[in-house]
C-alpha cells in the first residue's frame, strides 16, 4: 500500500518512525514540521495478509491503523492552523 498518511502515536505522542502493516511491510519516517513522510523503505510483503495496523518504534505499541490515522489527520489540521 503506497500512500502518504501522516500518523501520531496515542501512546507516547510520536510523530516521527513507525513500521506499517497493511496488505504489505514498510518502515516509515515522518516530518513533524512539514507533515508528511520524508523516508521510507520499500514496500516488503507481509506474510500475515490479514493484518492492518502500525507499530510505533519509539514505545513499541501496536496501534490500530484508523485511530493512528486520525490522530494524525487532526494533528496536521491543528499545526495548519497555527501556522
Amino acid at each position: 500500500m503506497k500512500t502518504n498518511k501522516f500518523f501520531v502515536c496515542p501512546n507516547c505522542g510520536n510523530i516521527e518512525k513507525f513500521k506499517v502493516f497493511t496488505s504489505s511491510f514498510q518502515i516509515i519516517k515522518q516530518s513533524p514540521v512539514m507533515g508528511v513522510r520524508v523516508d521510507e523503505t520499500g514496500i516488503l510483503p507481509n506474510l500475515r495478509q490479514a493484518d492492518n495496523y502500525i507499530e510505533c518504534q519509539v514505545c513499541f505499541k501496536t496501534l490500530e491503523y484508523d485511530t493512528a490515522l486520525d490522530l494524525g489527520q487532526k494533528y496536521i489540521k491543528k499545526a495548519g492552523s497555527i501556522r
